[in-house]
């Protein structure tokens, strides 16, 4: 069995709506709904644990009413506030994903769980269409090869004692990690597969998201 903990803490500043964007409706549904009820209904998930952002208990509480889930405070970053979910799951196996990401698919999901028998942590990503370089101070440094390239999304996968421990590795330290194979990999060195997804699995950053996600869940 599974565990799905699902991170929707963040505040969201860049889409401008004045308030957090997972409970932003499309079809008159929060987009957190869409993640929650994708884990929901696959009978392999046990537990889904939503961190929610301090001071929006009572709404994200009325948001998921009738359903089965654990809430779990988050911290002042990401980073603080997967690991505050992570204190909280009990299965072997967790699935990391971002709240704000609605438009995951179960045949995505199904990928991700059977290459858990190739390695111990995975990632869903897409390859990149654009040609991506390094840049300092504006000027251009060094190309990163097209082939190489992907633009990472999630559910990322994780054995839930190594992705803890990783975590509490860094507890006291200054850096911050975007996401969580970064943080992985610099505590282990260990290995992340890739699983390609699609670009429908949008995570809503900005307002053109939320315009491309309603033409996406009509």
């Amino acid at each position: 069995m599974y565990t799905a903990l699902i991170v929707a803490a963040g505040a969201g500043s860049r889409v401008d709506l004045g308030y957090n964007k997972v409970f932003y409706e499309v079809h008159s549904k929060p987009i957190l709904l869409f993640s929650v009820d994708q884990f929901i209904k696959d009978s392999e998930f046990s537990e889904i644990i939503v961190v929610y952002a301090k001071g929006e208990y009572e709404r994200m509480k009325d948001v998921l009413k009738n359903r089965e889930i654990i809430l779990i405070e988050g911290g002042t970053t990401r980073q603080e506030s997967v690991y505050n979910g992570l204190k909280a799951v009990t299965n072997a196996v967790v699935f990391i994903h971002d709240g704000a990401r609605p438009n995951l698919k179960t045949q995505y999901l199904e990928q991700l769980k059977s290459k858990l028998c190739e390695a111990q942590a995975l990632t869903l990503a897409t390859k990149s269409k654009d040609t991506i370089k390094i840049v300092q101070n504006g000027k251009i440094m060094s190309d990163v090869p097209r082939d190489q390239s992907y633009l990472i999304q999630t559910p990322q996968v994780f054995i839930t004692d190594e992705i803890k421990k990783a975590h509490e590795a860094f507890l006291k330290s200054d850096r911050l990690f975007t996401d969580d194979t970064a943080i992985y990999m610099a505590y282990n060195q260990g290995v992340v597969l890739i699983v390609e997804g699609d670009d429908e699995n949008i995570k809503v950053t900005t307002k053109f998201d939320l315009l491309k996600l309603e033409d996406i869940l009509c």
